[in-house]
């Protein structure tokens, strides 16, 4: 399995978000490979065997509803079980 991470790296929030994520991974005993990908991006991607289950349209729509741009480490975390699940 290939879990790939898009962040910009100066943005802290986003690197604690793919902090998140590994230490998901390495916890939860889940045999992926961890591919990164610094950009200057507004909010992390997140993709499971090349499938996006985290990406920046949850910014987008987010911020035009007044809401944070991030998903949460709880979002986060159920779409990576659900997806691993599913595999």
């Amino acid at each position: 399995m290939e879990i790939g991470l898009i962040y910009s790296s100066k943005d802290p929030k986003q690197a604690k978000t793919c902090d998140f994520v590994k230490r998901f991974v390495r916890e939860h005993g889940i045999l992926a490979r961890i591919v990164e990908s610094e950009q200057p991006v507004k909010a992390p991607t997140i993709t499971l065997d090349g499938c996006t289950i985290v990406d920046s349209d949850h910014a987008v729509g987010a911020e035009k509803n007044g809401l944070d741009r991030f998903p949460s480490t709880k979002e986060i975390a159920k779409a990576l079980e659900k997806s691993i699940w599913c595999l």
